[in-house]
């Protein structure tokens, strides 16, 4: 009798309520992750994102519990309409951070021998002296040839860190927003689906008439 009774005090205890609402937070982590590996990929490994994509997920997860909330507060159907617009301008930076993402990836890395090789911004001073100040596309793979792959030989160390972190950063941006996108989108059919909440009728001011002189 005294175990059944612990057994149900830890049943309702905080933590079981945490770890029931963190398994549904976990899915609709692992939902958004799915669609984002149909969109995007993760930048490449020699950029120092080994674990960039777990972390992704737990990003997700994270502002998936903070948006439930707005979620919940905002679900009328007069909401709909606020709801598509919102979706709308999340759309829109998301196609913006899509083409900003693939831009870092086509101008800051370089297939070389079938290795990724992460570019830096800023040339080495003797680099400089015999190529110029800037380089183009073209001949990063001559200057790797030259260097045998090694990044370092070309390109500052801190202008090749930063593009290192400036990939893992735009990969963290387009993840949540993508999972914005979807969590708002389908919103807006749970509003629509819900019925129209019935208008209160307008309350009849009733005066008093005045009091008869005798």
């Amino acid at each position: 009798m005294r175990r059944s009774h612990s057994l149900a005090n830890i049943a309702d205890s905080p933590w079981s309520a945490i770890r029931k609402n963190w398994t549904i937070l976990t899915q609709i982590g692992a939902g958004v992750m799915t669609v984002v590996a149909t969109v995007v990929a993760p930048p490449p490994t020699p950029s120092g994102t080994l674990g960039i994509r777990p972390f992704a997920s737990f990003v997700v997860v994270i502002l998936a519990g903070i948006f439930l909330l707005v979620l919940r507060r905002f679900r009328k159907q007069a909401h709909a309409l606020w709801w598509a617009g919102f979706t709308a301008i999340l759309l829109l930076v998301t196609v913006v951070d899509y083409f900003w993402y693939f831009n870092l990836i086509d101008t800051r890395t370089e297939i070389w021998h079938e290795r990724t090789i992460v570019c830096g911004t800023q040339l080495r001073p003797e680099i400089q002296n015999k190529y110029g100040s800037t380089i183009r596309k073209s001949r990063v793979r001559e200057l790797l040839d030259d260097a045998a792959g090694d990044p370092q030989l070309i390109w500052t160390d801190q202008s090749i860190r930063w593009s290192k972190d400036i990939l893992s950063i735009s990969y963290l941006v387009i993840v949540p927003l993508i999972g914005g996108c979807i969590m708002a989108a389908s919103q807006i059919a749970m509003c629509r689906a819900l019925p129209r909440s019935p208008t209160r009728p307008a309350k009849v001011n009733k005066q008093k008439s005045p009091a008869h002189s005798s």
